[in-house]
């Protein structure tokens, strides 16, 4: 593995095990519903007798983000930030002055990060939250610790119990932001660390945890193609990866190195990561040598899973973009 991409990786690891003693990584939300989005609307779900129960819907696009509150609110964002009531009645759209990015929640306060695109003195990453307790849903801005540099985003929003953690990824240098929010509603800076950059035009694409493990899946891109990246740390150590090289004409095409084209999502279920390579899941037993020859195909009914979905109850659902599956 790269010398820097395990620096990277024991900078957010040593975060994690501040910010949680034992790494016990707890759902602060009272969620049992979460939100499978499709090609034309997104189902509001719950599941039960290890069955998915389809609850409602609510018009949210497939390649938006987006988050259920408490069981009481749904927030979306994709170029506007949306609140739904549970049954999908539009209460709120707010149109900022920043394009969201991440969002992320704990009890009925909605955090986002994102990036303003002005130019001037203001311009780059932005830290926002609402308070939904406030009958006026306004967002409240909350200066960053940092030199804000134009084209930069907060990319990703990571809780741990009372921390709250923002990474700041797509332009060196880039940032883990901590913040505690025993007080939800007023997020107090207390630590900042620079990560080390992992190759050229790095972007961490996901993140996920549990008691044993913390994975990053980050891509890269260089003069010579595009890379993906899987860093594990926990009990022990791995790392897998994919390169596409470019063609004559500057398109990605597989290389001859590689048996796997491209990965595109994870999900960390106890001692298993799943993987999304190409639109087939694979999974991988993390107790045993993470090596790319151990990767065991997993059958589903979708002929091209699109993204992964982990439930509140640590389950996890493959999701294409007419159908899904609850992954037995």
């Amino acid at each position: 593995m790269k010398k820097s991409s395990l620096l990277l990786l024991n900078v957010l690891f040593s975060f994690l095990i501040v910010a949680c003693n034992s790494c016990q990584i707890v759902n602060t939300n009272l969620n049992t519903m979460f939100i499978i989005p499709q090609n034309k609307k997104s189902l509001i779900c719950k599941i039960e007798n290890n069955q998915v129960i389809e609850i409602g819907s609510v018009p949210i696009s497939n390649d938006s983000k987006s988050i259920i509150v408490n069981d009481e609110f749904i927030c979306t964002i994709d170029s506007k930030i949306s609140i739904y009531d549970i049954k999908g009645n539009l209460v709120k759209q707010i149109v900022g002055d920043f394009k969201p990015t991440s969002l992320n929640s704990k009890n009925k306060v909605i955090y986002l990060g994102g990036k303003s695109e002005r130019f001037n003195n203001e311009s780059g990453e932005i830290f926002t939250y609402i308070d939904l307790d406030k009958k006026d849903f306004e967002l409240n801005k909350v200066k960053l610790p940092i030199e804000i540099s134009y084209g930069k985003a907060i990319d990703d929003i990571l809780l741990l119990n009372n921390k709250l953690i923002l990474v700041d990824n797509l332009v060196f240098p880039k940032y883990l932001l901590e913040y505690d929010i025993s007080n939800p509603s007023n997020p107090k800076h207390t630590k900042t660390k620079e990560l080390k950059n992992n190759g050229t035009y790095e972007h961490i694409i996901k993140g996920d945890v549990n008691d044993n493990w913390l994975v990053l899946f980050s891509t890269t891109t260089g003069m010579y193609g595009s890379s993906d990246h899987i860093i594990i740390e926990g009990k022990s150590n791995g790392y897998l990866s994919t390169h596409r090289d470019f063609d004559k004409g500057g398109n990605n095409v597989k290389s001859q190195k590689s048996k796997i084209k491209k990965f595109k999502d994870i999900c960390l279920i106890d001692n298993l990561l799943y993987i999304l390579i190409d639109n087939s899941l694979y999974c991988i037993d993390l107790n045993g040598p993470i090596l790319e020859k151990n990767l065991k195909k997993v059958d589903s009914e979708i002929n091209e899973i699109q993204k992964l979905i982990k439930t509140p109850n640590n389950k996890i659902i493959a999701s294409g973009n007419e159908k899904y599956e609850l992954i037995k």
